[in-house]
């Protein structure tokens, strides 16, 4: 119930009007079940999609997480159901300005 106000999706649209154009942006939202229309939303909004075990340990079915993986599936499902796709590290990297990683060499 209270934290619903807290993690609530309606603002994003009016917050994205006063952020620098073509900056990238999150959310960050850290709860239990209430946070996943957040992520929804900002999914359906092309913001980055982030999460862990740091900021949340249930999945919106309230069922336990018992390490990032099914948190990440979540979120890469709300990624498609937005019609977006997971991006790979290399592309992710490009998005942020970040250079390519080079293959690791075997000492």
């Amino acid at each position: 119930g209270a934290n619903l106000a807290v993690c609530n999706p309606d603002p994003l649209p009016i917050l994205l009007k006063l952020k620098i154009i073509d900056s990238p942006w999150q959310g960050t939202v850290i709860g239990r079940n209430e946070i996943w229309l957040v992520h929804q939303r900002v999914a359906e909004l092309g913001g980055h999609l982030r999460t862990g075990l740091e900021d949340a340990f249930y999945l919106p079915d309230e069922t336990k997480a018992d390490s990032n993986g099914p948190l990440i599936e979540k979120l890469a499902e709300y990624a498609r159901n937005a019609g977006r796709e997971v991006a790979s590290p290399q592309e992710a990297r490009g998005m942020l300005g970040l250079n390519p990683l080079e293959a690791a060499t075997a000492f």
